[in-house]
């Protein structure tokens, strides 16, 4: 057998797999919500052209078993090409059908495998025949020509040369990219850090009054920004919450929760034209210029949810890897134990590789504009249950005569399982249980706080962090059984779960050291990031529409030495869990008020003082709390208001829904979907007059009388538009 023929093998398998590698990745970035970076394949190109090497060679030495005819020989390269095709496409199918086809828990060796590895292989075969019986016939001088060795280096110089040109393509940005973004931003423009601690409760920080030294980072942030005492969320969980800080509209409004899992984001149309979507700070920071990057780990903050409108790049690391998944990397990593190679396990839930990819952004990654000032968003996800520390940090806050072989399950569990069955009362936790809960928790802070620290240096190692607005908060805290023995973050509005920690740092315009005792929301975030960069610009920022529709407020004034209170009250919402509760154990679909915990099938508004806070059940109920009474609101699920709390409970109704129709009324003159739509077609009606009705139906006819009026621009309003105003609670 001639070297020139297995060499020729191998690199026809060699050349096959590349381009199998390149059409794969044409597939994978089609699919791909997020930054495309061209090299990515260009990453898994060898180990792509080394299995086929191999493949190739190895059927070169196979194939001469076969084809023992002679006179047959000045074809046996184009055999050899049609055979390294078969036996490669074969070989892929039989990984696709153990990998993906098959479920996971149906076994290799069983009967259900065997026989779909049988089918694959029969297919195999018969194609493999079927080419050659064709090729034979009807191509034979254009098959060797097509599989000779001129055609193969011409293949194989053209991957070479596509593989170096993937170093020159720009990195092209998210699905999510805001299509109006502007190319540059106002001169000296700030950069933006947002960094959300997730499940972090303000309560278990120092600067917060904690007694443990769980947050020494965040502490000295603190000392050099503004921190505020009052700070709530407004929804408990993840989606909703960001989903609040995102948009600056309360969960009623942009309805992200339990009952609609996702953020509008603009699918919904009327014939090509996008609308009914909300706009999020990353689309606004992208009109004004800025380069907008995301961060996370959690599924909850994806595509899928909604959440990466706006940001140009985004590293979602709840999911695999877009250089892992090809399907030689899936298959490695699959195999990797049994093939005897070590398999490195990361120490924490994701949090180092979230930062460590934030700053290889900020350190001039491909991926980012360092001509344009840049909004970075982190979720850092450590304090999440379960509560498993990295090592070091586990035994950081562990208390006397505690053993830490006491801390690992199955001696202790902490996922949320169990905590389903503490609500279900099918378990119970022991005080000394709660106790080490509290001190994993802490401990997951404290590694938390190491990691900010380390996105902070990063940021000052390249002379940014001066010229960053810093905002450190949290999306929600944590119950540990102080109210109905309920565990975790849902089902509830508690203080335990919407008292969470904001931290703003931007030494320009702020002073160091200042504690604000007045009220806050999350929501008041993005109005404030605008109104810090019109501030820092001397004049105002031209803004979307939807800028002006939002329903926070801006903390600036506050912040300043002296600055009064702009609000008196916060809000907040919990969609009907019913979705939720659906998969709990013992769920009944036909009987759902028979379940064990059928009192939390409703919906939960809540609106908060300083000093009280009344809870607006969906089923009609209602629950006042005198918050100088009752501090730890051991009476929130109580039904009935006591009599002597019936005026106030009446008046924060009051309140509430006159907010939430304000909030209606100023979205509607903004963004409402009819306006929206109007503006977006052109179709701004001035008079039926100007109608040309021929040819259009009664039904159309009838419906110049809804929407034939203009609604011009409320911009242009004598007085400025505004929500109403956050006044002292007098009526």
């Amino acid at each position: 057998m001639k070297v020139s023929y297995l060499l020729h093998g191998a690199l026809m398998g060699a050349c096959f797999a590349g381009w199998a590698s390149l059409f794969e990745a044409c597939w994978l970035f089609s699919a791909f919500p997020y930054q495309i970076d061209p090299t990515a394949w260009t990453i898994n190109l060898p180990a792509y052209l080394a299995v086929g090497a191999a493949l190739g060679s190895g059927c070169a030495l196979f194939l001469p078993l076969l084809q023992r005819d002679e006179r047959r020989s000045a074809q046996l390269r184009a055999l050899l090409g049609m055979f390294i095709l078969a036996v490669g496409c074969t070989a892929t199918c039989l990984l696709l059908a153990r990998m993906t086809w098959l479920p996971p828990q149906v076994a290799t060796l069983s009967a259900t495998a065997l026989f779909l590895f049988a089918e694959i292989l029969v297919v195999g075969v018969m194609a493999f025949g079927m080419a050659v019986f064709l090729g034979r016939r009807f191509l034979p001088n254009r098959l060797s020509a097509l599989f000779g060795q001129n055609a193969i280096n011409a293949f194989s110089a053209t991957l070479i040369l596509l593989a170096g040109i993937s170093f020159l393509l720009p990195v092209t940005d998210s699905d999510g990219a805001f299509p109006e973004r502007a190319a540059t931003a106002a001169v000296d423009a700030p950069n933006v850090l947002l960094v959300v601690l997730d499940t972090v409760a303000a309560s278990h920080l120092g600067s917060y009054g904690y007694e443990r030294n769980t947050s020494p980072r965040l502490d000295q942030l603190a000392s050099e920004g503004v921190l505020f005492e009052q700070h709530y969320a407004a929804a408990p969980w993840t989606l909703p919450s960001h989903a609040s800080i995102f948009t600056s509209l309360h969960p009623n409004t942009h309805g992200a929760g339990w009952q609609k899992p996702r953020l509008a984001d603009g699918t919904a149309s009327v014939g090509t034209i996008a609308y009914n979507d909300y706009q999020t700070l990353a689309e606004e920071l992208s009109f004004l210029g800025y380069d907008t990057c995301g961060v996370s780990e959690k599924a909850w903050l994806s595509a899928e949810s909604g959440l990466t409108q706006g940001f140009e790049s985004y590293w979602d690391f709840s999911n695999l890897p877009f250089d892992e998944s090809f399907l030689l990397p899936r298959v490695f990593h699959r195999y990797q134990a049994k093939l005897g190679w070590p398999i490195t396990k990361p120490t924490d839930k994701g949090g180092a590789q979230v930062v460590n990819q934030a700053l290889a952004w900020l350190g001039g990654n491909r991926a980012r504009d360092e001509d344009r000032p840049f909004f970075l968003f982190l979720n850092l996800n450590e304090a999440h249950d379960p509560y498993n520390p990295p090592p070091g940090y586990r035994e950081k806050f562990l208390p006397d005569g505690f053993s830490l072989t006491a801390t690992y399950p199955p001696l202790l569990r902490s996922d949320v399982m169990l905590h389903r069955e503490v609500l279900q009362g099918v378990t119970t936790i022991s005080t000394a249980e709660m106790v080490l809960f509290k001190a994993l928790y802490d401990a997951e802070i404290l590694y938390q706080d190491t990691l900010l620290g380390q996105l902070l240096d990063g940021l000052q190692s390249i002379g940014q962090k001066e010229n960053t607005i810093i905002i450190i908060t949290s999306d929600h805290g944590e119950e540990f059984g102080e109210i109905e023995g309920r565990v975790g973050h849902q089902l509830s509005l508690s203080d335990s779960l919407l008292h969470v920690p904001l931290v703003i740092r931007y030494p320009a315009l702020l002073p160091a050291g200042r504690r604000v005792s007045s009220m806050a929301s999350t929501l008041d975030i993005f109005p404030t990031i605008l109104a810090i960069l019109e501030k820092q610009r001397g004049y105002p920022t031209e803004k979307t529409l939807d800028a002006y529709a939002l329903e926070g407020v801006s903390q600036l004034d506050t912040m300043q030495e002296g600055g009064a209170a702009v609000r008196d009250f916060v809000m907040a919402h919990y969609s009907n869990p019913t979705a939720y509760l659906a998969s709990f154990r013992g769920w009944d679909n036909t009987s759902p008020y028979n379940f064990s915990l059928a009192r939390y099938l409703r919906s939960i508004d809540m609106i908060r003082t300083l000093d009280d806070k009344l809870y607006l059940y969906g089923d009609g109920e209602r629950a006042f709390l005198n918050l100088l009474q009752d501090p730890t609101e051991q009476d929130s699920a109580l039904s009935k208001v006591p009599e002597e709390h019936r005026e106030r409970a009446s008046f924060l109704e009051w309140r509430f829904h006159q907010q939430m129709n304000a909030y209606v009324v100023v979205k509607e003159l903004f963004i409402g979907n009819l306006n929206r739509f109007r503006k977006l077609t052109g179709q701004n009606i001035q008079t039926p007059a100007n109608i040309d009705t021929s040819g259009m139906t009664a039904q159309e006819l009838e419906s110049i009388g809804y929407i034939g009026g203009s609604v011009g621009d409320a911009r242009l309003a004598k007085d400025p538009l505004g929500l109403m105003p956050f006044q002292e609670l007098q009526r």
